[in-house]
């Protein structure tokens, strides 16, 4: 079986997609082939040389939002590729224990945003309610209500592809009439499951990763902030499992 794992990792995002590579194959004790994509503005080869299972797809992002919205765009470019199925991940997940991926593998895929199990079936699920908009959920929906996050989701490669395009024709919709979507690429997944639910639903309390552990790094979302020191500190070993604590390097 082989898994196609996206990573989009542009400008300081860069060393935390490193990181969760390596802790990914680190940690890893399943049984499938792994093939990692990363769009990102940086070879990674130096950052990986013990590993043949990453491909480099060179990408430039002039800011946050223009990365964060570019991941349905950018996976459609996988749809030729010979991978069963294909997960995306936020580059800033953490990995600490060993896993499989059963955990995480279905048809379609999605993971519950741990505050639709607290605070949002009180306080309100945050969907797009523009009803000009291409994400739009309405008030008086009468189908069962998830929120999902937009740090992970995948599944088998035809359903991913068939998403992606969905999605990305909904964000260019949206671009005509000049609507960004509060919660941008994450409001366009939410819509989408609502009225394609997944086949299977990871709750908060299962996912076994971590989520948006930047690792005190501050002002990711910078596209000019400078990780000079970091891949610098990454290179002095770079065959090692490392993490990054109080925004260092750490072997």
């Amino acid at each position: 079986m082989n898994i196609g794992i996206v990573i989009i990792c542009t400008n300081a995002y860069f060393v935390l997609g490193i990181r969760f590579v390596r802790r990914f194959m680190k940690f890893y004790k399943g049984s499938s082939n792994i093939q990692f994509y990363l769009f990102t503005d940086t070879d990674p080869a130096k950052y990986l040389p013990d590993l043949t299972n990453v491909s480099y797809k060179h990408t430039m992002h002039n800011s946050w939002l223009e990365s964060t919205n570019s991941r349905y765009k950018d996976i459609l470019t996988l749809q030729n590729k010979n991978i069963d199925y294909i997960y995306y991940f936020d580059a800033d997940t953490n990995i600490y224990s060993n896993f499989t991926e059963t955990w995480f593998l279905g048809d379609l895929v999605g993971g519950q945003h741990f505050g639709d199990a607290t605070y949002m079936p009180k306080e309100g699920r945050p969907y797009d309610r523009n009803p000009l908009s291409s994400a739009y959920i309405p008030n008086d929906t009468s189908l069962p209500q998830m929120y999902y996050h937009g740090a992970f989701w995948g599944g088998k490669t035809q359903n991913i592809i068939q998403l992606c395009k969905t999605l990305y024709n909904n964000q260019l919709k949206n671009k005509e009439i000049s609507h960004e979507p509060r919660w941008n690429d994450e409001s366009y997944l939410n819509q989408y499951f609502h009225y394609n639910p997944p086949s299977f639903v990871v709750l908060a309390t299962k996912f076994q990763f971590g989520v948006s552990d930047k690792g005190s790094i501050e002002e990711t979302r910078d596209s000019k902030k400078n990780i000079e020191k970091l891949k610098t500190d990454i290179l002095t070993r770079p065959t090692a499992l490392f993490n990054i604590q109080n925004g260092k390097v750490v072997f």
